[in-house]
């Protein structure tokens, strides 16, 4: 090896341009010189110590290890050093040939993640990427639905890290994202105006409560004073306008799922309920500037503490916030269930999902509704057509929960959610 740079042999060009990419991705400080030479099979070179040394792996570690982001393409943990060693050894004694089924392999750890191994690109995306660039840029179109999380996966390496396409493009249909809009804040009433006016803060950040709990648990409709009753009749009273009919028309059309204000949320710190076993007293951080909500969940007797700690989760945002055992909860987070309800486990969104984000769900985009009213039990409307599919992606009449950073998922396929 040259005290000037890096020389390789290779067996052929594919392994040249995995070599480049790795280089090009890391900045390698070092010039790299690559030669394709007849009569070998694989990637030889010689080590700093004069040693020699073969396999495409090997170079790809030692030129990731002459890179300033070296720390970052193999790993800043002992867990992720250990993933990324495990998918180059796949790279090597499973891909070749590429076959189907152990495409379906990556395509399948990919189904709630965004890389190979940890939250970034690594050594393992890039010399995979490489690895399987012939089948991802050949699959016929009838195949592309069953590959969709490994062509998604590839499509981002290859805008990200190859910006000099050493590897080709795949060409496929991609799904279009389109963010929901801003939440529209209610016009307030007119009779109402005096008295808002002099309430000022207090009752805007009462109105910025979307959060969430369970319906069973929501604060009894009791305590509504005779006024709000008095004008309640008066409203069921007078003669219906176009707005009316319009609303009439779309509760008989019956809930959907853009109703519920879903998103991403992470729970920041969690601990017993002071005043009943079977309950968690979490705070949520949803990306809001009032901070995290308060949020009780009934998992104390199904999921650890330690592994709901530093945890992201599915928030439905926008019940009535209630009283659960004295304490205010002001969210729910979604979860999967077995059919008896004796195994449960919250939902998971993907990797590289953005904390406040919202989940949507494609050909259902209407803005939802800023308080969920117990009464009409919206929610207990929806629930039964929230389920995991066979493969465990979580779907509402057989639409996936969608993310900018792919499907929402659940440890559970077949499964309840709510």
């Amino acid at each position: 090896m040259s005290s000037q740079g890096l020389e390789f042999s290779v067996p052929d060009a594919s392994s040249e341009s995995l070599l480049r990419l790795v280089a090009s991705f890391g900045s390698c400080h070092k010039p790299i010189d690559v030669t394709v030479a007849n009569g070998i099979n694989t990637v030889e070179f010689t080590d700093a110590s004069g040693e020699k040394l073969q396999g495409l792996t090997t170079a790809c570690t030692a030129i990731a290890m002459a890179c300033p982001s070296a720390a970052e393409l193999l790993g800043t943990t002992p867990g992720q050093q250990a993933k990324i060693v495990e998918w180059l050894t796949f790279s090597i004694t499973e891909l070749s040939p590429l076959l189907d089924d152990k495409l379906a392999k990556i395509n399948d750890w990919l189904v709630s993640r965004t890389f190979l191994a940890g939250n970034h690109i690594t050594l393992a995306d890039l010399v995979v990427y490489g690895t399987v660039a012939p089948a991802a840029t050949a699959f016929p179109k009838a195949q592309h639905g069953h590959f969709c999380n490994l062509l998604r996966w590839y499509d981002y390496i290859h805008s990200v890290a190859d910006t000099g396409s050493l590897f080709p493009e795949a060409v496929f249909d991609k799904p279009k994202f389109i963010p929901p809009p801003p939440p529209v804040a209610a016009p307030k009433e007119k009779n109402a105006a005096g008295a808002d006016a002099g309430k000022g803060k207090s009752k805007e950040k009462a109105e910025a409560v979307t959060a969430v709990v369970a319906e069973d648990a929501a604060v009894p409709d009791g305590g509504a004073s005779k006024k709000d009753k008095k004008k309640d009749k008066k409203a069921a009273a007078a003669p219906a306008t176009n707005s009316s009919a319009d609303g009439a028309a779309a509760a008989a059309a019956g809930p959907k799922v853009d109703m519920l204000d879903i998103r991403i949320g992470h729970i920041t710190k969690i601990g017993p309920h002071p005043n009943a076993d079977s309950l968690y007293l979490e705070e949520i951080d949803l990306g809001e500037a009032e901070g995290p909500r308060q949020v009780v969940s009934g998992l104390r007797k199904f999921v650890p503490e330690e592994k709901m700690k530093d945890r992201k989760v599915v928030v439905v945002c926008n019940l009535k916030p209630a009283k659960m055992r004295d304490v205010m909860s002001y969210g729910m987070v979604l979860c999967a269930s077995n059919d008896d309800h004796t195994e449960v486990d919250p939902i998971n969104p993907p990797e590289g999902a953005a904390i406040g984000e919202r989940v949507t769900f494609e050909g259902y985009g209407a803005e939802p509704e800023a308080v969920i009213n117990p009464k009409k039990k919206i929610f207990e409307k929806i629930a039964p057509d929230l389920v995991t599919d066979a493969g465990g992606v979580c779907t509402y009449k057989g639409v996936q929960f969608m993310t900018s950073a792919g499907p929402v998922t659940a440890s559970m396929p077949g499964a309840h959610i709510a």
